[in-house]
């Protein structure tokens, strides 16, 4: 039997808001800064034999998806669309650093990376919580 403890809802949801709010708030950094210049995704894509017209997805990936789940609308689909820009970066970018230990820092190399991934599967998981914009689709 799974025990359910209705009392801590507020925490809960309170967690899932904060989750969307870092996730989405630190992501806009990383699209904020291909907004002028994203022909280092096209040379990856290039180089993996992609169309570099799929370099324009890192927008919809890295600056509109943040944003909305920010505001909690469709939060399992648009986080779906971040853990999938993670696992291309991981393909195209940092496959080499997978099982890499940063010397330096001591953690995992594309420890920022995996961050992202699991933030943006949690939110698959929970979906958006109670404080959002839309709550009336299976993609909330």
């Amino acid at each position: 039997m799974i025990y359910q403890d209705n009392s801590n809802n507020t925490s809960r949801e309170l967690g899932i808001l904060l989750l969307r709010l870092f996730i989405g708030g630190i992501l806009l950094f990383h699209g904020y800064s291909k907004l002028h210049d994203i022909s280092f995704v096209k040379i990856q894509l290039e180089n993996n034999d992609f169309p570099t017209v799929l370099a324009y997805g890192t927008y919809i990936a890295e600056i509109i998806a943040p944003l909305l789940i920010i505001i909690g609308y469709r939060t399992r689909f648009f986080s779906m669309i971040i853990a999938i820009n993670c696992l291309v970066a991981i393909f195209l970018v940092h496959r080499a650093e997978l099982f890499v230990i940063d010397p330096t820092t001591g953690g995992w190399a594309i420890e920022t990376l995996g961050l992202f991934l699991g933030g943006a599967i949690s939110l698959i998981c929970t979906g958006g919580g109670k404080y959002t914009l839309s709550q009336r689709s299976s993609w909330d």
